[in-house]
């Protein structure tokens, strides 16, 4: 069941995301001359207020493919505002000694960190926090990683 919730939840993240896009231009026919190649519409803007979140499962800091997409998506967005630095925050459920857990929001901070990083975000821009546990949170949403824009809060 928590696997179809994952891909439930990337799922809609990938919708919201996909929502942002532009709506691309009609097909040119055969009969019209060709049209010129379009320039590269500019990323839109990152949302400040909204953070992106990327789902594990239980004690697993993997990223799914669906994770990775979204990931390859907020990076195209991070690097269309080059001024805005960026907060990755690990978090996991607490399940586990509070040790484990720190252990594991820190590892699952630095694989999403990396992977913007291997999508082109500059790491200087990175600033990792990570959490531990999230009381009162046993499901899906306590076994995640905040990607958004650091308004230097800790």
């Amino acid at each position: 069941m928590s696997r179809r919730l994952t891909q439930a939840a990337f799922g809609a993240a990938i919708l919201a995301l996909a929502a942002c896009a532009e709506t691309p231009a009609p097909a040119v026919t055969a009969a019209a001359p060709p049209a010129p190649a379009p320039a590269a519409a500019p990323a839109a803007p990152v949302d400040p207020s909204r953070a992106l979140p990327i789902f594990f499962e239980s004690w697993s800091a993997f990223l799914e493919e669906p994770a990775r997409a979204a990931l390859a998506e907020a990076a195209t967005r991070i690097k269309a505002n080059p001024r805005l630095p960026v907060l990755v925050v690990g978090y996991a459920d607490p399940r586990g000694s509070a040790e484990a857990n720190m252990i594991l929001s820190r590892l699952r901070a630095r694989v999403v960190a990396d992977a913007l990083v291997e999508n082109g975000v500059p790491r200087n821009r990175i600033r990792i926090l990570y959490r531990g546990a999230t009381p009162g949170f046993e499901s899906l949403e306590s076994r995640r990683v905040e990607v958004r824009v650091d308004r230097g809060q800790r």
